[in-house]
């Protein structure tokens, strides 16, 4: 489910900082796409995502950009 999140919000909201790939790239490859997505929605919602449908697809396809 696409929530149709525009470039400058995407950038703004779903980026990593240096420290956060440092943390992530640090856990296991499996668990990392979900570690980032949990950081970034917690970031800017102040809560942890409680269903995968809360999720834009695109902001979940831009942190996987960042990972590798």
């Amino acid at each position: 489910m696409s929530l149709g999140v525009s470039s400058g919000d995407l950038i703004g909201s779903w980026s990593l900082s240096f420290s956060d790939i440092a943390f992530v790239t640090g856990k296991a490859e499996t668990a990392r796409l979900g570690l980032a997505v949990q950081l970034r929605f917690f970031a800017g919602h102040g809560f942890f995502v409680p269903d995968h449908a809360s999720i834009p697809s695109d902001g979940v396809l831009y942190l996987a950009e960042q990972l590798g």
